[in-house]
């Protein structure tokens, strides 16, 4: 009983942090998204859904589309790509394993700014201000996400059934759908949660890769509030693409435990 009290004590800093934080900032965007906005840009804290109407009129619902369009086609590239990299990388001895991951971890301790200026100068100028140009330099950016959970999940996953369906009858291609992906599944839908989210609301990739000719849901909110001071267009179209991104893993979350 009183190991358990003090587990409670111990759970009380990161659900404050939590609450100030997160919460808290997440429902005074969400008030926002509820006020008017004069002619000026000044918010007045009445109700009114005008800016709901704006962030589900058709303009916005392509924009949103294209953002998740992106993501999605940027999550799915790390996955093909990193899954087979993940494998090799499992196999590897214990030394040459962790420089390698060191090595796919080093780029995350450095500034994102700093990669996409390394990238502009990579990138021919005729590329730039592409949708597919966006994309590559995300799912480059990215790629480590999807590939430390698939390393992990390939580290747990044990050889010996893999030699065992393949002893049973089973094809290398069939023991591969059959044993090894679903053993490492959690790892994959980890890795797609960690890319697909934060990609979905992107800002610094399409803004400096796109030339502002990439219209996403994360250069319209920075553009609705910093430029046009439509703050509660910008408050809902946030708080749009968040029930977007977030319903469908509380979904997930809620059928696991019911399961």
């Amino acid at each position: 009983m009183q190991a358990h009290r003090s587990m409670r004590w111990l759970a009380g800093p990161p659900v404050i942090y939590l609450v100030l934080l997160f919460l808290v900032p997440l429902g005074i965007v969400a008030s926002y998204s509820v006020f008017e906005r004069d002619f000026h840009g000044q918010v007045i804290h009445r109700f009114s859904l005008g800016g709901w109407r704006q962030a589900t009129g058709a303009i916005t619902l392509k924009i949103l589309a294209r953002s998740l369009a992106i993501a999605a086609a940027v999550t799915s590239l790390c996955l093909v790509v990193g899954y087979p990299c993940a494998m090799t990388i499992a196999r590897l001895s214990g030394r040459l394993k962790q420089f390698v991951i060191l090595l796919i971890a080093f780029p995350l301790v450095t500034a994102q700014l700093l990669r996409i200026y390394g990238w502009l100068n990579l990138l021919p100028l005729e590329w730039r201000g592409t949708t597919w140009c966006v994309s590559l330099v995300l799912a480059a950016n990215y790629l480590p996400f999807m590939l430390l959970p698939l390393v992990r999940s390939c580290e747990r996953a044990d050889p010996n059934l893999l030699h065992a369906a393949m002893d049973l009858g089973a094809t290398p291609w069939q023991a591969f759908w059959r044993v090894t992906v679903p053993v490492t599944r959690p790892g994959m839908w980890a890795g797609c949660a960690l890319v697909f989210i934060p990609v979905s609301g992107e800002y610094l990739v399409p803004h400096f890769i796109g030339e502002g000719k990439v219209m996403v849901l994360g250069t319209l909110i920075v553009q609705q509030f910093m430029e046009r001071r439509n703050w509660p267009y910008a408050s809902a179209a946030a708080m749009w693409l968040l029930a977007v991104v977030a319903v469908p893993g509380i979904v997930s979350m809620t059928s696991r435990q019911s399961k």
